[in-house]
């Protein structure tokens, strides 16, 4: 088993067994060559989530039902195992909050220490638990200071790099595979931020004969495929919920375009909230960014759509109790 990674952009090529978390020339997101070492089971259950159809046909892809709560662990089980393999004692992350977890659990059981790097606007419910898991949890005002502390420490620790690492991309690539029984007669609708999440389906959907019907769904805030795609609706205007949806510039732009087969909707709080407690009165205790779906499907107007919801409502205990007084 040999494995390297490369830059499609400007045409670097690591040494075999090197890793990068980007593109030590020219910073762009990389690829590729061989075959990593993959865990060889599920190292906390990750993958494999429920399927489920409601009455109207609609089916819901249960991501949040992840060990930590959300579809990150599919790309960090495949990092952190890496990492573990080539010999690193820590690890590093910048993240609204979802993948910060992730790599606090992963790092939790394989044995290494875990530094996250999370936006002001994060959940403070999502930052209580990274203490709570042993991380040590940095705060930045913004999203793009973060990551830009997390690149600083890359000498030091394993940088998970999960906007850009082709490692964790291709964790992310089970689910398409999982859903590709599905989707051959069903348009899938996909919350959109890193983009990790769209194009690790959209390629794992491609992996297996399937031609992709991939709706992304953005908040207002970081609607990054506006200008690239087909806007097929506009709803709403504020972001102050959708947490989980904050990446304004992702550096997979030009794959998210392709990957975004139908287009894009952009759905903001006004229409989410609504739908976060639509969810959650079926039964489905999801994240505000993951109830964009339902909107987005219910406003084109899809018979049988497949949504993917992305991360638990359990870490949202806060924002529900701000959701129901202001009701």
């Amino acid at each position: 088993m040999s494995w390297s990674l490369y830059c499609p952009k400007c045409g670097w090529e690591g040494g075999s067994e090197d890793y990068y978390p980007f593109c030590p020339k020219c910073g762009s997101p990389l690829e590729l060559k061989g075959t990593i070492p993959v865990p060889p089971k599920p190292i906390l259950g990750e993958g494999n989530t429920p399927l489920v159809e409601d009455e109207r046909g609609v089916a819901y892809k249960l991501e949040y039902l992840n060990p930590t709560g959300s579809f990150k662990d599919r790309g960090t089980s495949y990092s952190l195992y890496l990492a573990k393999q080539l010999g690193y004692k820590c690890v590093v992350v910048d993240s609204s909050g979802n993948t910060a977890l992730s790599v606090a659990g992963y790092a939790g059981i394989l044995g290494l220490k875990a530094r996250v790097h999370v936006p002001a606007s994060a959940s403070k419910g999502k930052i209580a638990l990274l203490k709570f898991m042993g991380a040590e949890v940095v705060i930045h005002p913004t999203r793009e200071l973060a990551a830009e502390a997390a690149r600083r420490e890359i000498q030091e620790c394993f940088y998970v790099a999960h906007a850009t690492s082709p490692i964790f991309l291709k964790g992310i690539e089970s689910l398409g595979r999982e859903l590709a029984g599905e989707a051959s007669d069903r348009t899938i609708f996909v919350p959109a931020s890193s983009g990790t999440l769209l194009i690790g389906v959209y390629r794992g959907l491609v992996s297996q004969g399937v031609e992709p019907r991939i709706v992304a769904v953005q908040s207002p805030a970081a609607a990054s495929l506006a200008n690239r795609v087909k806007v097929l609706e506009r709803l709403g205007s504020k972001s102050r919920l959708l947490d989980a949806l904050v990446v304004k510039n992702p550096p997979r732009i030009e794959e998210m375009v392709e990957a975004a087969t139908l287009g894009v909707v952009i759905v903001g709080d006004e229409y989410a909230s609504v739908a976060w407690r639509r969810l959650a009165e079926r039964g489905f205790i999801v994240e505000p960014s993951s109830a964009t779906v339902l909107v987005a499907s219910d406003a084109l107007g899809e018979a049988r759509p497949l949504l993917i919801l992305t991360g638990s409502g359990l870490k949202y205990h806060d924002r529900m109790a701000e959701e129901i007084e202001a009701k």
